[in-house]
């Protein structure tokens, strides 16, 4: 294999910073475009839209207090360009790490981290549960199926989540969190496997059979968590 240096990954890192100030550093949600976030709390699992730094889900502008039952104590935040995880570590400060393909978009945080110069590069996508429900029930119907809209996903076994998505689903579409998987080799024996994995975007689309075998909850996924790229 061949590296592929087109696509190599930068990051950087802060500690000690609540995750609202890891959000205004990074940019995300304003200079760096609107993002998706995944927010767990003991109380709740959130998925919510930021936008001009401003969270908020279906319903109201999402708080993030620093202790609580409602303190979020792990995040990922991300769209097409760049992705931040921050881990609560105590106090309501926690570690952030924001990931990107551009240096640039890593400024924000304080120490630069190595980079990543991965083999190969997979675009990967992973079927979220649930059926969205019908426009005229549970989400926004106001630009007539276009633009950014809250779409409710429903599963008997899971329950309903509410979600941020450039637009409301068709009958039979479904909805997708895209990610990009960062391969390498190690240098004794030449293994490859995948060092990363960068969260992307939800979108929707028809599915395929074989999704229904790829599928997830939109929880946020053990690997990598927020200080995998110490």
């Amino acid at each position: 294999m061949t590296t592929d240096t087109s696509r190599t990954l930068y990051s950087a890192t802060s500690e000690e910073v609540t995750l609202a100030d890891a959000i205004r550093l990074t940019g995300l949600g304003a200079d760096l475009g609107d993002a998706v976030a995944l927010l767990a709390s003991p109380k709740r699992y959130t998925v919510a839209r930021l936008s001009g730094g401003r969270l908020t889900d279906s319903e109201k502008t999402v708080e993030l207090p620093a202790a609580g039952s409602a303190a979020v104590f792990e995040a990922r935040i991300f769209n097409r360009d760049a992705e931040l995880r921050w881990l609560h570590t105590g106090n309501g400060v926690g570690t952030a790490v924001i990931v990107a393909e551009s240096p640039d978009l890593c400024a924000g945080l304080a120490k630069r981290l190595d980079p990543l110069d991965p083999v190969e590069t997979i675009e990967n996508k992973y079927l979220l549960w649930g059926r969205p429900l019908p426009a005229g029930d549970d989400a926004d119907a106001d630009a007539g199926g276009s633009g950014p809209q809250w779409v409710r996903l429903a599963e008997a076994r899971i329950g309903a989540l509410d979600v941020p998505l450039p637009r409301v689903p068709r009958p039979d579409e479904c909805v997708y969190l895209r990610t990009v998987e960062y391969v390498t080799t190690e240098p004794e024996h030449g293994n490859a496997g995948v060092a990363e994995e960068r969260l992307v975007e939800l979108f929707v689309a028809l599915p395929k059979q074989s999704d229904a075998t790829n599928a997830t909850n939109a929880g946020i996924r053990s690997r990598p968590h927020a200080e995998a790229r110490r």
